[in-house]
Order: C-alpha cells, then structure tokens, then sequence
C-alpha cells in the first residue's frame, strides 16, 4: 500500500533531496457472473470484503458455492446470489466506548501516520471489542471494505457501531443505512443531507468526535452517558 520514492523537499529557505513515502492506489473493475457492475480506485488490501460490500448494500450475499476471485484488477463474482435480510437491532453504545473507537482510528492507523494518505473505518462492539479495521485512499472503498467484512463473517451490522475519518456526507450515510447500522461518529463533520438520511433511517449520527467531545445529530437515545 505504500512505497518510497525520492523527491524535492523545501525546509528553511532551501531545496534538497529527501524520501517520501507515498500511497498507493489500484484500480479494480467488479464482475458478476460476467457483467461489470463498478469500478473502484482504491487500496489495494481486503479486496474480496470489497465485493462482499458491494453485495450487501444491494441487499445480496453470496450463495455457496459462490466463488470470489481477484485476477489482473478484475474482481469476479460468480455464482448464485441470495436476498441479505437485515435484522434491525437496537444497542447501545457507553460514550466512553465511542470515543475510543475513533481514537482507534488513528492509533491503528499506521498508514495515515506514514503518509496522511489514508482514510480509515472501522466497527466495534458497545462493548468497546473493535472488530475489524481498514485504511483506503478511498473513503468510500474504506467504508466499503468494512461493511464487506461483517457480510462475510455473518455479523448483523445493526449490532455493531462504526467509526470513521471522512466527512459524514449524504453518500457515505446511505451506505451504512442500507445494512441497518445504528451509530456511526466520525472525527470529521457532517452535511445537512448526511443528517438527513440519518434521521430517516434512524441512525445515532456524531461528528466532531475529537478531544474527548462530539457533537450528537441524530438519535441520542442510543448513547450511554
């Protein structure tokens, strides 16, 4: 995901050689039983929960024996689909955990800290357990990718919260609320519309998650002071 590439760098009135560590991106096409469906430049890590993403915020899941292959930048899907049923849970989630989740973001994030490159995502238990944590060039593919990881180990994602680094816009919203989650806080802000679809769909949204304060938009019912 990363490589080193020399450069010019300018310090106190001077020019001079130097390393940088840069990000790298790919570029994927989806196939489904032979019809491309998207394309993605994203990170080149978790490519299958990619797919698995992709399904489950159409409301599908792979059918065994479906098989997810990745050759050449192709993604491809083959086999029998089945409807993905969400279930619509009700937890709830202690601040203390919330905060935490997203200080997880960067604390686990080694690559933004490399490169400032990367935008994280990651979901957690009200518990606190973090279950699973991506980094993407791509805050869509971030999302993606995370969403794709609980359809793959058949985890309901109306259990789970999510924490991310990117702003909390209308697109990002949509995808969450189309897999049931009920909390997602962002360090990041949020636009008028983001807050829309959070409401119409019943989703603790929080921003502004930083330095031990958030800011809550929707649905504080859900957390725990």
């Amino acid at each position: 995901m990363i490589v080193e590439r020399e450069i010019l760098c300018f310090q106190g009135g001077k020019t001079e050689r130097c390393r940088d560590k840069i990000a790298v991106e790919e570029e994927y096409e989806l196939y489904i039983n032979g019809s491309k469906m998207a394309s993605y430049m994203c990170s080149p890590n978790n490519i299958e929960e990619l797919a698995y993403g992709f399904l489950a915020e159409r409301g599908l899941k792979p059918k065994s024996p479906t098989q997810i292959r990745i050759e050449n930048g192709k993604i491809k899907v083959d086999g029998e689909l089945a409807e993905a049923v969400f279930t619509r849970g009700e937890p709830r989630f202690p601040v203390e955990k919330i905060i935490s989740a997203v200080e997880a973001l960067y604390t686990r994030g080694s690559a933004f800290r490399e490169t400032g490159a990367f935008h994280g995502a990651l979901c957690f238990m009200p518990s606190g357990e973090v279950l699973f944590h991506v980094e993407d060039v791509s805050r869509h593919c971030a999302v993606d990718k995370c969403i794709g990881f609980l359809a793959k180990s058949n985890i309901e994602p109306s259990a789970v919260g999510f924490a991310v680094s990117c702003r909390l816009t209308k697109s990002i919203v949509e995808k969450l609320a189309s897999v049931g989650v009920r909390l997602v806080a962002s360090k990041a802000a949020s636009t008028l519309q983001g807050i829309q679809v959070a409401e119409q769909n019943g989703i603790t949204l929080i921003g502004f998650a930083r330095n031990n304060r958030f800011n809550i938009y929707t649905h504080p019912e859900r957390i725990i002071f």
